[in-house]
């Protein structure tokens, strides 16, 4: 038996990103033990959460605050926390709020619409959390459908000297389903907004200290309180990353139709007037990004951004805005520090994970969007200078092909003499010739398309590389291309391969899991043999293995199963692709016509009862 002391076990566990194997090592290991601080001090490096969505996370999450404020230890356990996930939710509250019109009531004695008792227990109990949680770095408050913060969650939060990252939900429920289709315009966005968080306390307290801000589920409604705060964000100086999601309701559209989710393109977006924004990450529907304008990236001063993500999700949920024209109004000169670019094309396609097209007949099948000028205009600047930063572009579905969707053979044949092709390959070569990441978006890809796409990257520079495999080329049972594995291996310091999608029909309900499908393993582990510099190969969204290159593929661990996809603990670099929606309350990912959006951008609410309870568990065995 080999002994491992203290500081070889933390870096260990400093590559075990899934809390439910630190669980398994802590329940393993007795309080006594050399190593039990060690592999709790990981766990506290986590996100901890607490839920009140189902009977099952509400119960577990009340226990877990009696251990968290337990004063009769040497030390609060609350002070341990580093990253706090709090979700004041419950399943059926949308149905009540529709049912009873009014606004939630706090009162358990008082009329009208009220809280489930799950939900109102644990909403109370907060600021006494808050208050004790003195080394908290980062919290994110989930509330939709739920409950607003006040200014009683809100005022402790001011006096958490180390608190730097705030994430919120704005709206407070979906009102998609109100809208009527048909109807007029004007006075719709706010007769059909949903309650927003009163927000303003915490823009002149909190706010300026922190360097991260997520606001998610923005109405028009709740756009023009921030439009309203301009002043106040001007003194923003710390501030350095900011996540918009502008999705939220029907803003100024014009009616007739269905109801179209987000600003229209004539909507005029004025800038926040954040002075030191470096990453910006904009969720938007489409519809937003029809006209040649910069629209939305307005909100940010431009010239200031490294990294700019946008995630395009669908204005009107059955069908897509197919041309997008952002990238024709967007000059490289707009952008002169930008080191990373992603888009994620929020698509509906399930014919990928069925080997027959015949067993998609209920399912979708979409080609994703065309987004001009994005090649050769603004990606092929490069070619003059432009973008002289850019060294990570992460994109998919078929964002970086011709309008006319070519085959990727032809497109980036060398031997072409087509004008429009030859262009477009001098554009990609330039820009993933200085590349060290790239995700490419030219659809599902076989090992001869990724040999020309690879052809026009820099063996010395990429290190990280994500695609859609065309598992339809080659038959139901066959290994993973030798041609892919011969590619892959000519690059000395590739350490990250990602593909988007697992193999057909290995990710449907009843059918083995995708991350422990022996195909699947299999192909992982082909990817390791052929290149002993990848350290990481990836499966979906945040599906993960990982090993050390010196310890050959035999030592390959699973440090991210997907089940709460996108994983904060894993590489952004894997959050994209395949991600399984889920029963309620179940486990097993379920893909029909009821529910399209099993491979789009839109996470699944996670189950958080039974890694709750894990917390519950340890904690009582630690304060007993």
């Amino acid at each position: 038996m080999v002994d491992i002391n203290e500081d070889v076990f933390s870096q260990i566990l400093s590559h075990v990103c899934d809390s439910k194997n630190l669980y398994t090592i802590l329940v393993a290991l007795p309080k006594s033990h050399l190593l039990f601080p060690v592999a709790l001090a990981r766990l506290w490096e986590l996100p901890v959460y607490l839920d009140s969505y189902d009977p099952r996370a509400a119960v577990a999450s009340q226990k877990v605050l009696d251990y968290l404020l337990d004063t009769s230890g040497p030390r609060l356990l609350a002070e341990s926390i580093r990253h706090l996930d709090v979700s004041i939710e419950h399943k059926d509250l949308d149905s009540q709020r529709r049912r009873m019109r009014g606004p939630p009531v706090l009162d358990r004695t008082a009329s009208g619409f009220r809280l489930p008792g799950d939900v109102l227990a644990l909403y109370e109990r907060l600021p006494e959390l808050f208050k004790r949680t003195v080394n908290l770095e980062s919290l994110d408050y989930h509330s939709r459908p739920g409950i607003a913060m006040e200014s009683k969650h809100v005022e402790p939060l001011q006096h958490l000297e180390r608190l730097r990252r705030f994430a919120v939900n704005c709206a407070l429920r979906d009102r998609e389903v109100d809208i009527p289709a048909g109807a007029g315009p004007g006075e719709l966005s706010a007769q059909y907004d949903a309650e927003n968080w009163q927000i303003e306390p915490f823009f002149s307290t909190v706010g300026p200290l922190i360097i991260s801000l997520d606001l998610r589920n923005i109405n028009q409604t709740m756009f023009a309180a921030l439009t309203g705060q301009t002043d106040v964000f001007t003194s923003y100086h710390t501030l350095e990353h900011l996540k918009l999601d502008i999705t939220e309701g029907v803003w100024d559209w014009n009616g007739g139709g269905s109801p179209a989710m987000g600003a229209s393109p004539d909507f005029k977006f004025p800038c926040l007037g954040f002075p030191s924004v470096k990453r910006f990450e904009l969720i938007v529907c489409d519809k937003t990004l029809q006209e040649s304008q910069k629209g939305p990236l307005d909100l940010v001063h431009c010239n200031l951004l490294t990294e700019l993500s946008i995630i395009v999700r669908h204005s009107i949920f059955w069908m897509a805005y197919e041309t997008l024209k952002l990238f024709e109004a967007l000059s490289p000169l707009d952008l002169p520090a930008l080191s990373h670019l992603e888009i994620k094309d929020s698509t509906r396609n399930t014919e990928r994970h069925y080997w027959s097209s015949t067993d998609n007949q209920l399912g979708w099948k979409r080609e994703g969007r065309v987004y001009f000028g994005l090649v050769p205009s603004f990606l092929g600047s490069i070619r003059a200078g432009g973008l002289p930063n850019l060294t990570s572009l992460w994109v998919d579905e078929r964002i970086l092909v011709l309008p006319h969707r070519c085959a990727v053979r032809d497109l980036l044949d060398p031997e072409s003499d087509e004008e429009t092709y030859i262009i477009w390959t001098q554009s990609l070569r330039a820009a993933f010739g200085q590349l060290e990441s790239l995700r490419v978006g030219f659809g599902p890809i076989n090992h001869t398309d990724a040999g020309r796409i690879l052809d026009l990257c820099d063996p010395a520079k990429l290190s990280q590389f994500g695609f859609e495999w065309n598992w339809h080329d080659y038959a139901r049972d066959e290994e993973i291309s030798a041609g892919l594995l011969a590619h892959l291996a000519r690059f000395p310091k590739l350490n990250d391969i990602h593909i988007l999608f697992p193999r057909p029909e290995t990710q449907l309900s009843g059918r083995p899991d995708p991350v422990v499908d022996a195909r699947t393993l299999s192909d992982v582990t082909s990817i390791f043999k052929c290149n002993g510099n990848i350290c990481r190969v990836g499966i979906g969204n945040s599906v993960v293995w990982e090993r050390d290159p010196s310890q050959g593929a035999s030592a390959i661990l699973f440090v991210s199963d997907g089940s709460t996809a996108p994983n904060a603990a894993v590489s952004k670099f894997f959050h994209a692709g395949y991600m399984p929606k889920y029963f309620p309350g179940g486990v097993l990912p379920r893909l029909d016509a009821s529910n399209p959006d099993s491979d789009n951008f839109i996470p699944p609410r996670p189950v958080r009862g039974e890694e709750i309870e894990q917390l519950r568990d340890l904690l009582q065995r630690i304060v007993a």
